[in-house]
């Protein structure tokens, strides 16, 4: 069997990169468009040589009309006449980018690779194709350039993802219709192609031109130029996962002492392990946050992320409501209060010491209480004398002395009883009821209310 020179190109490029291998089942993504039909025109030639199955799925994205049909049934004439196995899948895309907030070509892309993950695991298909080539890696480059990016945007689009793989991406769109051409096949071409509304193809039919007659070679060059980053950025990477295993909490001190390169790595993979994806805007604001001088400062990255400061360490958590709270309650002269707010119980009586590394135990002078006990939240203007401090001081100010994170002070239990504060929390008690010997002791307990079910 004679290999056309575009099969053989595309032969090299798939074993250099490792892309697939004798015995693997390819699945195309066909959207009947002249890349994905030429790269299931090749992978149909090479099957044999690369020792594998190949089935194909089409997704309808319901976004024009007539079009997306004429589409779908040129997909299902040209699978049935290379006995491909096909299947189809479509989706409301319109509907869920408006139930969702998001983008259309963001909505469409998701619901399209997931249709093809779950197609494949559905066939036992170990590998996605796509027809991404060359100058879509060109656009792609110069889209990233435009809008700001670091290596690993400027690197283009990667040969494999995961079980995704790109055959064709070292072919010019030039050789890829040449090829077509060459073999009398037919596809269809999508009339968005020519708005020039969209940006990518503005680039493609205002911008490329301009490039290529500066270096008619330019997707071949960039196309090594993206080879030569993803080395770099997975050299960076490598580097910057073992500084992120070694610091357990994003100490501040650790992560301002490294080169700025791999601080930034490590930030977005300390936002993508809670379900986050930050961009170079915000990596820049978390590195701020780290380096000045706010120790409860935070911001918010995509993907519903809240980023802290607590003091010296940096928190990464999913977004959460607002900061709990609770209600003011009047103890009773024994037993328990729940604060299911904050998930914390009150206990009054020394039958609640059960167990000091699980609750904390505050004991006043009985005889000082005046009046009945409150427990509540943080009150402007609050204030504590701590017993041998020799002054009085505003619970803000002890919560920050004591270093007690932001986002937990108005969860921290004050107590107070006709004449004011008696006792904060984590923080002491005042010395107006702090007991003496021989006092007859009252004793107050804190701790989580899982405690009481024990």
């Amino acid at each position: 069997m004679t290999i056309r020179a575009i099969e053989h190109k595309t032969l090299d490029w798939v074993r250099w990169q490792g892309l697939i291998e004798e015995g693997d089942t390819v699945l195309l993504a066909l959207s009947g468009g002249a890349d994905s039909v030429c790269l299931a025109r090749v992978l149909l030639a090479l099957r044999g040589c690369l020792g594998i199955q190949v089935r194909a799925a089409h997704y309808n994205h319901q976004l024009r009309g007539e079009a997306s049909g004429r589409d779908e049934a040129f997909v299902c004439a040209f699978c049935n006449a290379f006995d491909i196995p096909l299947v189809v899948g479509t989706g409301d895309v319109a509907g869920e980018a408006a139930r969702s907030g998001r983008g259309i070509e963001e909505t469409a892309r998701e619901m399209r690779y997931a249709f093809l993950e779950a197609t494949a695991q559905a066939l036992g298909a170990n590998k996605i194709a796509t027809g991404h080539h060359a100058d879509d890696n060109v656009e792609t480059v110069l889209l990233h350039l435009i809008r700001g990016a670091g290596i690993r945007g400027l690197a283009g689009i990667p040969p494999q993802r995961g079980q995704v793989v790109r055959p064709i991406l070292a072919l010019e769109r030039a050789e890829v219709e040449a090829y077509l051409s060459e073999l009398g096949q037919d596809f269809v071409t999508d009339a968005t192609n020519a708005d020039m509304t969209i940006r990518r193809n503005a680039l493609r039919h205002q911008v490329l031109p301009l490039l290529r007659a500066e270096n008619p070679n330019l997707a071949g060059t960039v196309l090594r130029q993206s080879e030569l980053l993803r080395q770099d950025n997975w050299y960076l990477d490598e580097v910057a996962t073992g500084a992120f295993e070694r610091g357990a909490h994003l100490s501040v001190a650790e992560l301002t002492a490294l080169d700025p390169a791999i601080a930034s790595r490590v930030i977005a993979f300390a936002v993508r392990a809670v379900g986050g994806e930050a961009n170079a805007a915000h990596v820049w604001q978390i590195l701020s946050i780290a380096a000045g001088n706010d120790p409860s400062a935070e911001t918010h990255v995509r993907g519903d992320v809240t980023v802290w400061r607590e003091y010296d360490r940096l928190m990464f958590e999913p977004t959460r409501g607002a900061v709990p709270t609770f209600e003011s309650v009047v103890l009773p002269a024994e037993g328990m209060v729940l604060l299911p707010e904050v998930g914390l119980f009150v206990g009054i009586g020394a039958d609640f010491v059960k167990n000091p590394e699980t609750i904390r135990a505050l004991h006043f002078k009985s005889a000082a209480i005046c009046g009945r006990i409150t427990v509540r939240p943080r009150q402007a203007g609050d204030q504590l004398r701590l017993p041998g401090r020799g002054g009085t001081k505003t619970v803000k100010k002890l919560l920050i002395e004591a270093r007690i994170p932001a986002r937990e002070r108005e969860s921290l239990p004050v107590f107070a009883d006709d004449l004011g504060v008696i006792a904060v929390d984590r923080i002491g008690i005042d010395e107006r009821v702090a007991p003496g010997p021989g006092d007859k002791i009252l004793t107050i307990v804190v701790g989580d209310e899982t405690c009481t079910k024990m």
